[in-house]
């Protein structure tokens, strides 16, 4: 049985190198591209989410490469995640359904 979604919400979201949490958007499922045109990468995940180094940790974002999409992601708010990046101004574009 298809899933039905009342409304498509798409944006941008700018990088910064320190964590930052998403926006408050509300949805069913979400899609994260990070921009072709960026420098660095961007890593998704949680409160305190970092850059990934050359230790195991818990909080090492889950990267993406400048161009790389998610798959899509069920989740009832963009604000359950937050975003960091290697240089400010390396963006996230999403297309979210509700």
């Amino acid at each position: 049985m298809a899933n039905f979604y009342t409304s498509v919400i798409s944006g941008e979201i700018q990088g910064g190198t320190t964590a930052a949490q998403m926006p408050d958007i509300a949805c069913s499922k979400v899609k994260f591209r990070a921009l072709a045109s960026n420098s660095g990468n961007v890593y998704l995940g949680g409160a305190g989410v970092t850059v990934p180094g050359t230790e195991t940790n818990t909080t090492a974002g889950f990267e993406l490469d400048a161009g790389q999409d998610t798959d899509w992601i069920e989740i009832p708010n963009l604000n359950l995640l937050y975003m960091i990046t290697d240089n400010n101004g390396d963006d996230v574009s999403y297309i979210a359904l509700l």
